[in-house]
């Protein structure tokens, strides 16, 4: 048997078996496609499926809606993407046009209301506590309070933001100077009401009219007469024999 050569004369064996299993590969996966894709194949069940989800979204497969929510958020995540890079570049170009002063009108709003009170504690804290210790708790509770007071709406927490509130209104009247501690107290009430409007959310002073429903129960009284009894005359009757008549006689 001739066996195939190559051109520089060198016998090339095997190569009619790599055709040959080239070849059953190539049926085999033409015959695998053909049975993917013939009615009611694999890839026809999927575009049943496809289908039935476009008509009946409630009856639809499961990998049918998980594939549809995955693609969806990841397009939203794209477009949320893209929108906030557009958005962050133009008001970081606004922000950039726009030239701010150095020092803003209130600037010192601030320090009205935090410098007295570092002032006050700073003269009344006692020896093992530092001034700067006090002053980060008395911030971190009123903060907390203020939030627990919101989210919550416990009367536990309410308490406790408006005694910090009349506290701190406290130690401003106490830490300022005469000149300026009706001004600074002032400040400081407007800026706790302000923030009360979120602490205190909920509270209302309004009087509402107690309506109270009386429900008028009368009651039904049955009476159960006893059945008439049988007068003697009317049970005498009904005892006589009855006489037999002229038509009841025999021949």
């Amino acid at each position: 048997m001739n066996q195939p050569t190559s051109p520089f004369g060198q016998h090339q064996p095997g190569t009619s078996s790599d055709e040959q299993q080239a070849d059953t590969l190539r049926e085999a996966t033409a015959r695998k496609l053909r049975t993917a894709t013939a009615p009611g194949g694999w890839l026809d069940q999927r575009r049943r499926d496809l289908v039935n989800a476009i008509d009946d979204w409630d009856d639809a497969e499961h990998w049918v809606r998980v594939l549809t929510y995955t693609v969806a958020l990841a397009l939203g995540v794209l477009v949320l993407a893209t929108a906030g890079g557009i958005l962050f570049q133009a008001a970081a170009a606004v922000i950039g046009a726009v030239h701010l002063p150095e020092q803003l009108p209130g600037s010192g709003l601030a320090a009205t209301i935090t410098r007295p009170v570092h002032a006050y504690l700073a003269v009344h804290t006692p020896a093992p506590l530092t001034s700067t210790a006090a002053a980060g708790t008395w911030k971190t509770f009123g903060f907390a309070a203020g939030a627990f007071a919101c989210f919550s709406q416990a009367a536990t927490w309410r308490l406790a933001w408006t005694a910090w509130a009349i506290a701190t209104v406290a130690m401003v009247w106490s830490g300022t100077d005469p000149a300026g501690r009706t001004v600074a107290v002032g400040i400081t009430a407007a800026a706790l009401a302000a923030a009360s409007a979120l602490a205190l959310r909920g509270i209302t002073f309004s009087l509402r009219p107690l309506v109270i429903n009386r429900t008028e129960v009368q009651p039904q009284i049955t009476v159960q007469a006893p059945a008439p009894k049988p007068s003697p005359a009317t049970a005498r009757l009904t005892s006589l024999p009855n006489p037999s008549g002229p038509f009841d006689q025999r021949r």
